[in-house]
């Protein structure tokens, strides 16, 4: 598995990560069947109007173009992990296969939070969303309008990620606290997204659940105590063995 380019897709931001609809549709996957055949299986009927239907079936079809990489949160859903678990590893897929989100959490949110900053707003996005607007299309503008939206998008889909809390104009940054299960998945699916177990530890995606290097070093040495991976330091040498071959095989060795 490589850590494939990430999309910029202001599809993906206006129609948000659907992370309950996607959590609903995985429990109930089968793959047996095509990816359209499950679309429908899942989605069909289960929202107010047609015409939203239309679009979530749409968007998550884009979505799952990285369906290998997707194969694994499929598993975890059907293996019974909680929404609230399930939910800290989606984000992880989308930050690392999407962008604007996945370099606002991860260059631009996660350093905020470092910084000590408590709260935000979408105006306090505005810089960001213009800057990242120029590095994909640099030869056309974005309208006022364009960047107002582009910045409220990001702030409510890290929101919608657990990543921002509250409704309101100002959003306060969450306590995020993964769970066991969820920070040896992460360690799989890092080691496949960076090529190497030796990536693991200083990857920048762990940025994705405001984990710092210090905190991953501390998680990493707990749960080798608890015999839940095997991770070896001496030095500047770090070691860390896996419980599983991969993500996938590791979310089904934990599904119920």
């Amino acid at each position: 598995m490589k850590r494939p380019s990430q999309t910029f897709s202001q599809r993906f931001l206006r129609k948000g990560p659907l992370a309950e609809e996607t959590y609903r549709l995985f429990t109930e996957w089968r793959f047996k069947e095509s990816l359209d055949e499950n679309l429908k299986s899942g989605l069909h009927g289960r929202f107010k109007t047609l015409g939203w239907e239309k679009e979530v079936v749409a968007t998550t079809r884009s979505r799952l173009r990285h369906f290998e990489l997707a194969k694994p949160l499929i598993a975890l859903a059907k293996g019974g992990m909680s929404f609230a678990d399930w939910r800290d590893c989606w984000r992880l897929f989308i930050g690392a296969t999407e962008a604007p989100f996945g370099p606002f959490a991860i260059d631009w949110l996660y350093p905020q939070f470092v910084e000590g900053r408590h709260q935000l707003t979408s105006e306090d996005v505005r810089d960001f969303a213009k800057a990242a607007w120029k590095k994909h299309s640099p030869s056309r503008a974005l309208s006022e309008h364009g960047v107002v939206r582009l910045a409220r998008d990001l702030v409510k889909t890290a929101s919608d990620l657990g990543l921002l809390t509250g409704r309101g104009v100002k959003r306060s940054f969450a306590g995020i606290a993964l769970s066991d299960d969820v920070i040896v998945f992460y360690a799989h699916l890092i080691a496949g997204l960076e090529g190497s177990a030796t990536k693991v530890e200083g990857s920048s995606l762990w940025r994705l659940a405001f984990m710092r290097p210090a905190d991953v070093h501390a998680a990493f040495l707990r749960l080798h105590q608890f015999k839940r991976l095997d991770y070896q330091v001496a030095g500047s040498l770090i070691q860390l063995g896996l419980p599983g071959a991969n993500a996938l095989e590791y979310a089904e060795s934990i599904s119920k």
